[in-house]
């Protein structure tokens, strides 16, 4: 008999990026019924529903904080889950962890997972960052197991009293839904290498360093332009940024490296294949994370990463192996290693030649869509 499994996320984009590959994993198996719950655009909506993977319920969940739209939401899942009983309730991002956890929780779902992606709050000080606490401290004591992405992440949760440790766990090495290596082996992007290369003016010199997320403080988008200020008289060096811009100061710091012939800003794009092909070197400065899948992606490429040495980084870069990671904020350091493989790309390359290696022994997507089909069938 099959299992009735529903898994609830804020935004169908999870479905697409953070469930890739995993969500047709569990509904080839044979042994789910599946309910997805989410809100999110009309475009991602259509993408998920097109794969065809269970029934879907909108909701309009919003990341933000709004009041009366969350006590609708909260008041939409507790009438839903009256109605519909399921053997495994299972919410991530943190609304509907939020919402997810309460709405089971009152209705008597027999089991319910909380996968732990980050914390929003990790920059956070005084009240709002108590208050962000005290959500996470209810949602993950109301559930019936907590399940991080990364090992240094539910480390902090424990040693700041946020979760019992005895209900808490990591699968495997970290990750939701580890790397595809036939997605990274993938002929099916030559076109759009030659047409990113035609777009940037490439050359057989050049050192392309990339960036890839949304574009705020939060990721480095300020430690990014101090970065290109200290290389960009380099006439080898270019920097590209792939991703949305989130506010006004990464809009107007877009602007103004916009101006230069080896700076390139690309919007968010689906398929990043082709700018990992081309690049040397990923720069991923994001002061918080869960688990950087982004690095992931990369170490597949054989493309090093730098980045910081914080909660949920330090998980995915394997320091000296996969990348390399520096104390945070720390430009002064990341500018002098960048320089010195601009005119030696080859020791670059040959330095971190293994990460591939790494992240297919490591997080190869299949083991970690059976670990986590393990769990959610126990």
């Amino acid at each position: 008999m099959k299992k009735k499994i529903c898994i609830i996320v804020t935004d169908a984009v999870s479905f697409n990026y953070l469930m890739k590959g995993q969500l047709e994993y569990l509904s080839n198996s044979g042994k789910y019924e599946i309910t997805l719950i989410s809100g999110g655009d009309e475009k991602q909506i259509a993408i998920l529903e097109h794969r065809n993977v269970g029934r879907y319920v909108y909701l309009p969940f919003s990341r933000e904080i709004d009041i009366k739209k969350d006590i609708f939401c909260v008041i939409r899942l507790f009438a839903f889950f009256i109605f519909n009983r399921f053997d495994v309730v299972v919410y991530s991002t943190p609304k509907a962890l939020l919402l997810g956890s309460i709405s089971s929780a009152l209705t008597l779902q027999k089991k319910r997972i909380a996968i732990v992606r980050g914390r929003v709050y990790e920059n956070y000080l005084g009240k709002k960052r108590k208050f962000f606490e005290f959500l996470d401290r209810l949602s993950l004591s109301i559930s019936s197991k907590c399940i991080f992405i990364s090992k240094s992440l539910m480390q902090n949760f424990i040693a700041e009293r946020i979760v019992d440790s005895r209900k808490s766990a990591v699968l495997l090495n970290g990750s939701s839904n580890g790397l595809d290596f036939d997605w990274v082996n993938s002929p099916s992007v030559k076109d759009e290498l030659l047409k990113l290369k035609k777009e940037i003016g490439y050359n057989e010199s050049d050192f392309i360093a990339v960036c890839v997320g949304r574009i705020c403080i939060d990721k480095g988008v300020v430690e990014l332009e101090a970065i290109f200020n200290n290389l960009k008289h380099y006439s080898e060096f270019k920097l590209v940024l792939v991703g949305r811009i989130e506010n006004e100061l990464a809009k107007d710091i877009i602007a103004r490296l916009s101006g230069f012939d080896n700076f390139f800003h690309f919007d968010q794009v689906s398929d990043v294949r082709c700018f990992f092909k081309l690049a040397n070197l990923h720069l991923f400065l994001s002061h918080r994370e869960g688990f950087g899948n982004v690095a992931l992606e990369a170490a597949g490429f054989c493309v090093p990463t730098f980045g910081y040495d914080v909660v949920g980084v330090r998980d995915s870069v394997c320091n000296g192996v996969s990348g390399k990671l520096f104390p945070f904020q720390e430009v002064e350091l990341i500018v002098k290693e960048i320089e010195g493989y601009i005119h030696s790309k080859e020791k670059l390359k040959d330095e971190y030649s293994e990460s591939a290696i790494w992240a297919k022994r490591n997080f190869k997507s299949a083991t970690v869509w059976e670990a986590y089909e393990k769990e959610f069938y126990k």
